[in-house]
């Protein structure tokens, strides 16, 4: 009963409140307000010189906001032009992650004005893992990417391997066609050939550094390299032409880049003594009696790799480029965005 008396004294109590409030008269609100008002015009005086004073310094200031207008149109253009190298440090993140995360490779997208023509682009552009990469070492721009296994580590990195033996479950077959070795064939994640077309579209625009890697059974990893070099088109035989120096842990005579064109076994350089790809198997740019280098030669328990009347046990091989220039203490990047009219030919 307390409980009920109590509630509805409340009740009485909300009701009575609410009808004074809402009968009050407005000339009386009006005059309850009259003393905030006059408390209020003191501060507004003494505010009135403040503002005045704020004047001139807003005056002042108009001059500074002009001048700082084309320093502002000027971040703003820095900033758009900043957007196609954040572009392409977003896409060298991607490509890190991608090698990271099983070899699988982003396309590139096909409007970038700057293609990686190369690995040493991708390099520049900030990779640093080695695996699997996209470049267009072709000259449109509607041309379609080929994938390659770019070495970020050996000797500062930014290496295209166009050549790669390994021990494997099933070894690759060498002992291929003309036809084949200029298109290329083999697994990038294992054994391959990247082909000649490749490399003298590659090269074709400067010249390029080739380096071999050895990884003897017995006495570890050994190199050499030339610098220099470029590849010729089939017509002259994808000759090799060297003008640089070389240099290396091995003997020339393991890597000989003469100025003779490719052999196959069923297409030998007549310049050559003999057809070495008939004799040792695999196609090379063979050189006086097949002693100089067989890199694609059939591979038993390891590669018999001949340097002139030296045969050893090589268990993995590399050979590839980089561009002379990242030799030096000058590096850049090459643009690739000339508009063809068609591209109806994949070597564009």
């Amino acid at each position: 009963m307390r409980i009920t008396w109590a509630c509805l004294w409340m009740g009485v109590l909300g009701v009575s409140t609410a009808t004074n409030l809402n009968n009050l008269p407005g000339e009386a609100a009006a005059q309850d307000a009259q003393p905030f008002q006059q408390d209020a015009q003191p501060f507004q005086q003494d505010a009135q010189p403040f503002q005045q004073d704020s004047q001139p310094f807003q005056q002042d200031a108009q001059p500074f906001q002009q001048d700082a207008q084309p320093f502002q149109q000027d971040v703003q253009s820095f900033q758009q032009d900043a957007q196609p190298f954040q572009q392409d440090a977003q896409l060298a993140k991607d490509n890190e992650k991608n090698q990271t995360e099983g070899g699988a490779v982003r396309p590139s997208p096909g409007t970038s004005a700057a293609r990686p023509r190369d690995c040493a682009d991708h390099l520049i552009r900030g990779s640093t893992t080695s695996g699997i990469y996209e470049v267009y070492p072709f000259t449109c721009t509607c041309s379609q990417p080929v994938k390659v296994w770019c070495d970020m580590e050996t000797d500062g990195g930014g290496w295209t391997v166009f050549l790669n033996r390994q021990k494997q479950t099933t070894q690759e077959n060498f002992n291929r066609t003309w036809a084949e070795y200029k298109e290329g064939f083999g697994n990038l994640s294992g054994e391959y050939y990247l082909g000649n077309e490749f490399l003298y579209k590659l090269t074709a625009r400067q010249d390029f550094a080739f380096r071999l890697d050895l990884e003897y059974q017995t006495s570890g990893n050994k190199y050499y390299t030339y610098s220099n070099v470029r590849v010729d088109n089939e017509a002259s035989r994808y000759r090799l032409t060297s003008h640089g120096h070389s240099s290396g842990t091995v003997s020339s005579n393991c890597f000989h880049l003469g100025y003779y064109g490719f052999t196959t076994y069923d297409n030998y350089n007549v310049n050559s003594i003999g057809n070495c790809s008939s004799a040792i198997g695999g196609g090379w740019w063979y050189y006086s009696g097949c002693l100089y280098g067989n890199p694609t030669s059939s591979y038993n328990q390891g590669l018999n790799y001949t340097c002139y009347y030296s045969t050893s046990i090589v268990t993995k091989l590399q050979v590839k480029i980089r561009p002379s220039v990242c030799d030096t203490a000058s590096k850049t990047v090459y643009i690739n965005s000339k508009n063809c009219n068609s591209c109806q030919s994949s070597y564009n």
